[in-house]
């Protein structure tokens, strides 16, 4: 297998050595990180086939990289939040008939997942939160600008809690209750954050606290994610009926089983339907916060 790597950042800390436990032939882009190559265009004059690609650039670079590299490869994997909106995410499934699209939604491949869809098939209240301490990302940055992040924590932590949801429960029969993303902090004010630096000089203009109530049969839903609540710890768990269950960051394991079993579905066009809904469900959902 020969998996290709876009973006050093995140890619370099969790995909390259999973794919390498794996056994994965690995190649890497990155524009200024180390890598194998620079540019995409250097890269595709010395490969012409590549089973998976991992795309984790900023995410205004998701779309067109992805049609980029499209007729080189099997399967691609989006980082979250996919592209810009739905109708983008259809168009580009639509336009490479041949090359499997998928958003990564690597919480569906923890070991507790079965366990949390038993508890969620009776209980009255579950509540999916991620919210932390002080760690917007690197404000003032492309993190921040709605323009090239499309929106903050919206499309940040919000896409992993949806993630959860579709997961645990038939997503389709939901009624969506209740939504609110805002923006409560402001470049002017912050003076540090947990997840690099500050540039003053940047812009800040995204949703930096979001929320979503879905009714589903018996069952309420809540989602919620923060960038910085100030409660002094951060906060990453699931809650059924009041039995909370810490979660904290994706164990590496998740990854890998999320690799294995989409590589083994490869032809399943079932699993890719399901997967397609999914993602379009998704998208919907952040881009009408």
């Amino acid at each position: 297998m020969r998996s290709l790597i876009v973006g050093m950042g995140f890619g370099s800390a969790v995909y390259e050595p999973v794919l390498k436990s794996l056994e994965h032939e690995v190649i890497t882009v990155d524009t200024v990180r180390p890598a194998n190559f620079t540019s995409i265009e250097d890269l595709l004059e010395v490969y012409e086939h590549f089973d998976t690609v991992n795309i984790t650039t900023p995410n205004y670079t998701h779309e067109s990289i992805a049609r980029q590299l499209a007729d080189y490869s099997g399967i691609i994997f989006v980082e979250k939040p996919g592209v810009i909106n739905s109708s983008n995410w259809s168009k580009l499934i639509e336009d490479f008939p041949d090359t499997r699209f998928m958003m990564v939604k690597n919480n569906q491949y923890r070991g507790s997942i079965s366990q949390f869809r038993t508890l969620s098939s009776s209980a009255k209240k579950v509540t999916i939160c991620w919210e932390n301490h002080n760690r917007i990302p690197n404000p003032g940055s492309w993190f921040t600008t709605k323009e090239l992040a499309f929106g903050g924590v919206s499309r940040d932590l919000m896409p992993h809690l949806l993630s959860y949801y579709t997961i645990l429960t038939d997503y389709k029969v939901g009624t969506t209750t209740h939504s609110l993303s805002k923006q409560r902090y402001n470049l002017s004010e912050l003076t540090n954050t947990d997840y690099g630096t500050i540039d003053k000089d940047g812009i800040f203009d995204v949703d930096d606290m979001c929320e979503i109530q879905i009714n589903n049969r018996n069952t309420e839903y809540h989602l919620i994610a923060d960038w910085k609540s100030n409660n002094g710890f951060d906060l990453v768990y699931i809650d059924f009926d009041g039995v909370r269950y810490d979660l904290g960051l994706c164990p590496e394991i998740a990854y890998k089983e999320m690799i294995k079993q989409t590589v083994k579905n490869k032809n399943n066009d079932e699993f890719w339907q399901r997967q397609y809904e999914q993602d379009m469900w998704i998208h919907q959902q952040i881009e009408n916060l």
